[in-house]
């Protein structure tokens, strides 16, 4: 059997745009005299829709966009099987729709199957749209007895997400002896998720006859999720193909009964496996969001640190050097190799630099002036306790008024420079996270530095001097908060496996020793034998609690972890538990 793997990047409700990707692919298919040919999940509407579904006009024409593409399968040759995604009517008893998959030939629809395994969990919440369905769908391609699925329906009962169903369409398939298995998904990427997609399946061989799994994803950027593709072909354990271009669309023909193994055991060559790159990831998404959303230039303050050196880098990378607006906005704080490294950068870049100084003092000696004219002695400003870190707080203020008169002057998307690891201890002012886009929102403050390591064009001095934000005389970050290396395993463990314990701390640091979780496990084990661990962990636990209300103003970036910031973590802004 030929198979053709359609790993395409669409946007929901660009029908015209999302069926123009399914008929070039349905062209290569033809081309190649392929058997079939396979697109993501809810290939013709895009995913995610949301609450898009709902407009009647919306389904509508995502019906339509199938009957079209039943009639152009009529001028490629009658061989060829269509495999789609789309979203069809329950008229029955029920959630409204259906998360359907239709296989087209000759002109017209000859099977159809209905997602069984609906996730909600994470950014997952398909149970409020659609009815789960019960029934395989099982044909006959080239000879061979072939099932349908999509997606979460072979994330089956396995215990992944601590999200266990009653069904198995996997094993189902298994036991009705089918040969290979058709898959739509849109897997959006996790650190590690294209291990775990292969590992997964390669377990699930335990029962039945050898079976082949044909795994199609989506790939491209669509709000704060990246999709990675990593389309691949498996037949127990057996590695067919792996996609990785992930910045275009891919048609890979692939001979199900020709081709020669990659890896011969996925379960021993995990570090053999060439995955996609965790930076062209973060590309991807950052090129998708500007340009799906309608700009082609962005903006962001460029203070010489490792944040926006970063996010520099994966801005020129995205929408080019030339349409990438760095602005350099020095105070009486800022040193001098901070300025001349932000230059550097700008000059290996290529993109356009601008140095715009801020003078923060005459303006708040204006306003605490204009608070102080009404002589009172109940005036919360004649008798309060005036908090000092407003001086600081100001510079970054003014910065970044700056940024947004930049891009309603000129029309280029605005960029945050944040990364997780700040955003969880609220250690940023209150508009530094609220402009369009974070591309490192998700990023700890050591992938944050990795990176750095790694691209040869940001200047060493910018990732081997101390962070700090230069908001006051000889300040750093680690001496306002504990050092990165503690700090980030500690928001990891709280966040994304919700370990709130100091001694289940401890002992999630014990099963994760062998990952990277730090840029430094040494300072870890050293902080936790120090006698102040303990207490430092449930204070830093308290802040993250405190700092929901800040989180949930700042604008949205690339989820990459397996729990973000974000729609992912549904945690109440008021709540005294924390």
């Amino acid at each position: 059997m030929k198979v053709c793997l359609g790993q395409i990047d669409t946007t929901p409700g660009d029908f015209e745009g999302n069926l123009a990707r399914i008929v070039r692919g349905i062209d290569k298919a033809g081309a190649d005299e392929c058997d079939v040919v396979v697109f993501p999940e809810l290939t013709i509407p895009g995913y995610l829709s949301q609450d898009l579904v709902y407009d009647p006009a919306f389904i509508d024409r995502n019906l339509a966009a199938l009957e079209e593409i039943a009639s152009y399968t009529t001028t490629v040759h009658p061989g060829l099987h269509v495999v789609v995604g789309y979203i069809d009517r329950n008229e029955g008893f029920g959630k409204p729709f259906f998360n359907m998959a239709a296989v087209v030939a000759a002109g017209s629809v000859v099977a159809r199957y209905t997602k069984q395994l609906l996730p909600f969990y994470d950014v997952f919440d398909e149970l409020r749209y659609y009815e789960p369905g019960d029934q395989l769908t099982i044909l006959s391609i080239a000879d061979q007895k072939v099932g349908i699925a999509i997606c979460e329906d072979l994330w089956n009962d396995k215990g992944t997400d601590d999200y266990n169903y009653e069904g198995n369409p996997l094993s189902q398939y298994r036991e009705q002896g089918v040969e290979v298995i058709l898959s739509l998904n849109s897997s959006p990427y996790v650190h590690d998720k294209g291990w775990q997609r292969l590992n997964l399946i390669e377990t699930g061989k335990d029962n039945g006859s050898p079976i082949t799994v044909v795994y199609v994803n989506q790939r491209g950027g669509q709000d704060e999720l990246v999709f990675d593709g990593q389309s691949f072909v498996l037949r127990e354990g057996q590695l067919l193909y792996l996609g990785n271009e992930i910045h275009e669309d891919s048609y890979e023909t692939v001979d199900l009964d020709k081709t020669t193994p990659l890896v011969a055991d996925v379960n021993e060559s995990k570090t053999d496996i060439p995955f996609v790159a965790l930076f062209d990831l973060l590309v991807l998404c950052l090129r998708d969001y500007v340009e799906k959303s309608g700009f082609s230039q962005v903006v962001l303050a460029s203070s010489g640190g490792v944040d926006s050196a970063v996010v520099c880098k994966i801005a020129c990378e995205a929408v080019g050097a030339e349409n990438v607006h760095a602005i350099r906005m020095p105070s009486i704080f800022s040193s001098v190799h901070s300025r001349d490294d932000a230059l550097e950068l700008h000059e290996n870049l290529g993109c356009w630099d601008y140095e715009v100084p801020i003078d923060h003092q005459p303006v708040l000696e204006m306003l605490n002036a204009k608070f102080k004219v009404h002589d009172d002695s109940n005036n919360v400003v004649e008798t309060g306790t005036y908090a000092e870190v407003a001086d600081e707080n100001m510079q970054a203020r003014l910065r970044d008024l700056y940024v947004m008169h930049f891009s309603n002057a000129y029309g280029a998307m605005p960029l945050s420079t944040g990364n997780k690891t700040e955003s969880a201890c609220g250690y940023y002012t209150h508009f530094d996270m609220n402009f369009s886009f974070a591309p490192i929102k998700d990023l700890y403050k050591y992938q944050v530095f990795d990176i750095a390591r790694r691209c040869s064009d940001i200047p060493a001095n910018i990732w081997i001097k101390p962070p700090s934000a230069e908001l006051a005389k000889d300040q750093t970050d680690e001496s306002s908060l504990l050092p990165y290396a503690v700090l980030d395993p500690i928001v990891r463990a709280h966040v994304e496996d919700y370990e709130s314990a100091f001694s289940g701390f401890e002992s999630w640091i014990e099963r994760h020793r062998g990952d990277r979780i730090s840029s430094d496990i040494n300072v870890v084990d050293s902080w936790l034998t120090s006698g102040r661990a303990e207490v430092e962990f449930q204070k830093i636990l308290s802040l993250i609690g405190r700092m929901e209300y800040k989180r949930r103003q700042t604008c949205p970036g690339i989820k990459v972890s397996k729990v973000a910031f974000g729609i992912g973590r549904r945690i109440p802004i008021v709540e005294k538990w924390s």
